[in-house]
């Protein structure tokens, strides 16, 4: 049971959108890092260029959608993490 809740806590954090110019990177939590924040890259990537040009709708489209991202997937891990009951 323990193993099976640490998988599903691994695979909430996997989103194929979260980084759509990185074909290769999923994960939301752990990522290519290309700020200076070592966990959400994308959402902290996000917020980094929202505060170069604050008056760009399209940047702060852009971080709500990382924002979006990145709490689906603390709520996925919390929902992993839940009491299971065993049989």
């Amino acid at each position: 049971m323990v193993n099976d809740q640490l998988m599903l806590l691994e695979r909430a954090f996997l989103n194929s959108r979260a980084f759509p110019k990185e074909y290769y990177y999923s994960h939301v939590l752990w990522g290519p890092r290309t700020s200076t924040v070592s966990t959400f890259p994308g959402l902290a990537d996000a917020c980094l260029e929202a505060v170069k040009t604050p008056s760009d709708p399209a940047t702060w489209a852009t971080v709500r959608k990382q924002l979006s991202i990145a709490v689906m997937a603390v709520e996925g891990a919390a929902a992993a993490l839940e009491a299971v009951d065993s049989f």
